[in-house]
């Protein structure tokens, strides 16, 4: 946005400079010189015609300035508008992530304050309140702890536990 408002900007500012010389070619000149025969100048200088431009001048910026105000007003508006549009395709979005990435560092925090679970080992990944555990623990109980943080935590709506546990032999399947 930044790149689009300065070459806009220095046109107005060209035109504003500008509006003193607009009247330039007519004979509204306050200030006439001339010179004699012997070459001595003569400077006459008209103080109703220099009011009168001082006047012109002061009206000419008025408006200039009133221009440049209805064109900075525009502009912001349409600024504004663009982002209000932005801000509903990617609003959404960018607030998912947002939340998710919050969820994610609640559950790590809360795996890390607990003394009997080495929160190093477990990974975190949160999906639109969708949290999946992985990784790995000695016990079967720090699992079952590992996923009760997580449940218990703050906009977490379901939790996927895929933790092993390296510490346990492995159950023998039922009905053998």
């Amino acid at each position: 946005m930044r790149t689009r408002s300065l070459p806009i900007l220095a046109a107005v500012w060209l035109g504003v400079v500008m509006i003193p010389l607009a009247g330039c070619d007519r004979d509204v000149n306050a200030v006439h010189a001339n010179r004699d025969a012997q070459g001595n100048t003569t400077v006459r200088v008209d103080g109703k015609q220099v009011d009168q431009n001082v006047d012109q001048a002061n009206k000419d910026f008025k408006a200039a300035g009133e221009q440049i105000k209805d064109s900075v007003n525009s502009a912001g508006a349409a600024i504004e508008r663009g982002a209000e549009k932005a801000q509903e395709k990617i609003g959404p979005v960018v607030n998912e992530a947002m939340d998710s990435a919050t969820i994610t560092s609640k559950v790590k925090s809360k795996l890390a304050a607990d003394p009997g679970i080495n929160a190093l080992y477990i990974d975190v990944d949160t999906d639109n309140g969708h949290v999946t555990l992985k990784g790995k623990v000695a016990l079967a109980g720090q699992r079952d702890i590992a996923e009760r943080i997580a449940r218990q935590t703050d906009g977490v709506k379901d939790v996927t536990n895929q933790i092993q546990v390296i510490g346990e032999p492995a159950a023998a399947p039922v009905g053998q």
